[in-house]
């Protein structure tokens, strides 16, 4: 018999085009996009650090910023709260 793990819910906005683009991708691999968060936050915290590289800034890690200058804030914003946290 196995025991019921308690589970919560975690809720995050992004822009509709990030998510969509971002299913498309993980779907590749037979996933959801909720299997994909679930498999990074259970990465964080059985290696007890984030699994990415953020000493660079989050804006230019990808060539997203140039593609898309309408989410240039939105970027801004976020890496602000990793810097800053």
């Amino acid at each position: 018999m196995t025991t019921a793990q308690k589970t919560t819910q975690v809720a995050t906005r992004v822009p509709v085009e990030i998510r969509e683009q971002a299913t498309l991708v993980v779907s590749e691999y037979g996933l959801g996009l909720s299997d994909a968060v679930r498999m990074f936050v259970t990465r964080i915290a059985k290696e007890k650090r984030i699994p990415l590289d953020i000493s660079t800034p989050l804006a230019s890690i990808s060539s997203f910023d140039q593609n898309h200058p309408e989410y240039q804030d939105y970027i801004n914003e976020i890496a602000e709260g990793y810097l800053y946290e």
